[in-house]
């Protein structure tokens, strides 16, 4: 499986996993990044530190290796920074449901059109296919 690492809300890398018996191993590797990074997950039950990635062959990396309890549940993407939101782009992947409504299972999304919630300056609002949305996970 493979899932994306996000920073400032942009894809930047992707994150693989793999089984090896009782453990699961997750390898990340940023080609072209110098500066060490700090790598975050996100899984259903919240975020949890991976460590810092570490410089190799023109890039950083980080490999880990960590049982299911270590694990936040099912994982959903990387991050620079916990708590930072994917974009919601590209526009594959959304499937649209009732009401206007679009969901991305692969990333974990829900999209709600924009006109259904009172805007505040809290609420992020994202253009998707067009039409204006507020973008949260599941």
């Amino acid at each position: 499986m493979d899932y994306p690492i996000f920073e400032n809300a942009i894809e930047i890398g992707r994150l693989y996993a793999r089984q090896e018996g009782l453990y699961t191993v997750l390898e990340a590797s940023l080609p072209g990044r110098r500066a060490l990074t700090r790598l975050y997950l996100l899984g259903e039950t919240g975020w949890r530190a991976l460590g810092v990635m570490e410089p190799y062959s023109g890039g950083c990396r980080l490999i880990r290796r960590l049982s299911r309890s270590e694990l936040p549940g099912v994982i959903r993407y990387a991050s620079t920074a916990p708590q930072e939101s994917p974009a919601p782009a590209p526009e594959a992947g959304w499937v649209e449901r009732a009401n206007g409504v679009l969901w991305d299972q692969r990333r974990g999304l829900i999209a709600f059109p924009a006109q259904l919630r009172q805007r505040t300056a809290s609420v992020r609002i994202t253009r998707i296919r067009g039409k204006e949305y507020i973008v949260f996970h599941w």
